[in-house]
């Protein structure tokens, strides 16, 4: 099963596992990690990397909210420096977070691709 590292702004990871749990649950491979104005990059990469000695040896992806940013740029070294088992996406909506709560089992690759390819279907306009 894929760890799913979820990495934002403020309380974007924290208000996506809020509405998980609101609407689907939130499954035990599900983490989340807020950047807060209080910490530095430094810091957040110190918790992103105990975080990841805790799962060591597991595939990982990370969803980070804005592409670019420091949340961003802190999973995409990890990524890099992992020639397999670590992807990082980016830009998610919420459609795409409960589609992984509700079945995670996917490897990495193909959950990485299917939670691009959700969030692209589900935008839509009303009227």
């Amino acid at each position: 099963m894929t760890e799913i590292i979820v990495i934002g702004h403020g309380g974007y990871a924290e208000g996506v596992r809020t509405n998980l749990e609101m609407v689907t649950g939130v499954p035990e491979n599900m983490h989340f990690l807020n950047f807060t104005k209080d910490e530095d990059r430094a810091d957040l990469e110190a918790r992103i990397d105990t975080l990841l000695e805790k799962l060591k040896g597991k595939e990982i992806l990370f969803c980070c909210d804005l592409p670019g940013a420091t949340p961003f740029q802190a999973a995409a070294i990890r990524t890099a420096s992992h020639e397999e088992g670590y992807r990082t996406v980016v830009g998610l909506n919420q459609m795409a977070y409960m589609e992984m709560a509700m079945d995670s089992s996917k490897t990495v690759a193909e959950l990485a691709r299917r939670a691009v390819e959700t969030t692209q279907e589900s935008v839509t306009q009303f009227p």
